[in-house]
């Protein structure tokens, strides 16, 4: 129920269908007003340029990624890692046109795929099944699978979670796998803006075992473009920002991290 519940309330804070029902009641608003429809045009559009001006949400999103780091040396000391789901594309289309569908993260996977070839006698867990709510095709696992396989890689070290739709699943279904590992420490491969809420959330589910972030997919430099951007881009910055904030608060007042 969380998990269907959490993709509604997503839905409606989409940056891109608050634009189009902000729009909708814009344009309710202004017919059945009898004076001032200019001066609600301008406010309206004025709000929406701001709201699209690219380095605001560049700036925020930029503050989620500045909290972590990628460290090479502590990604090699490790001994497993676990790659979150979300880094492949639909799942219909891998299996219709019989294809390795990867998504806009797929860095989480390339990320899984270098640790194995530099790292060959660690541990790695690829967690996830799917993120929508009404899955066809491919899961997400079984196009990781399909992948390593067009690799050619050594399948001995690899384990995958096959159920979980979102973080807090990751973390609770993962626990049951490393439980019966000795491994005592892994590391987290996700996206940068999501790792505070990954970290926070396998953490609490997993107290015994420590977590180290191996941060991939950031979406910002070390510098803000403070000229005009793209407005695709700014809607999926914000999609980002909001997403993860929001996320992040609905988690700890859930008490799930």
């Amino acid at each position: 129920m969380f998990f269907i519940l959490s993709k509604i309330f997503n839905f409606f804070l989409d940056p891109f269908n608050l634009l189009v029902i902000s729009f909708v009641l814009f344009l309710l608003i202004t017919i059945r007003a009898k004076k001032n429809k200019l001066k609600g045009t301008y406010w309206f559009v004025l709000f929406w340029v701001i709201f699209l001006y690219k380095p605001i949400p560049e700036f925020l999103v930029k503050n989620l990624e500045d909290k972590f780091f990628y460290k090479e040396e502590i990604f090699l000391e490790l001994e497993g890692i676990i790659v979150l789901g979300g880094g492949t594309d639909s799942g219909k289309v891998s299996k219709d046109r019989n294809d390795i569908s990867l998504g806009a993260a797929s860095e989480r996977i390339l990320k899984g795929i270098q640790f194995l070839k530099q790292k060959p006698e660690g541990k790695i867990i690829f967690t996830g099944f799917s993120e929508k709510i009404f899955h066809e095709g491919l899961s997400e696992a079984e196009i990781v699978e399909k992948l390593l396989r067009a690799l050619n890689t050594d399948p001995s070290n690899i384990l995958f979670e096959k159920r979980s739709r979102n973080t807090f699943e990751n973390a609770i279904l993962t626990g049951e796998i490393i439980d019966d590992l000795s491994i005592k420490k892994w590391g987290i491969v996700t996206s940068t803006s999501h790792m505070k809420r990954a970290i926070a959330t396998f953490k609490k589910q997993c107290p015994e075992i420590v977590f180290d972030p191996i941060p991939v997919d950031f979406q910002t430099a070390n510098s803000i473009y403070w000229g005009p951007g793209n407005m695709q881009d700014s809607i999926n910055l914000w999609r980002i920002y909001i997403h993860e904030t929001v996320g992040y608060w609905v988690y700890k007042l859930t008490r799930k991290l």
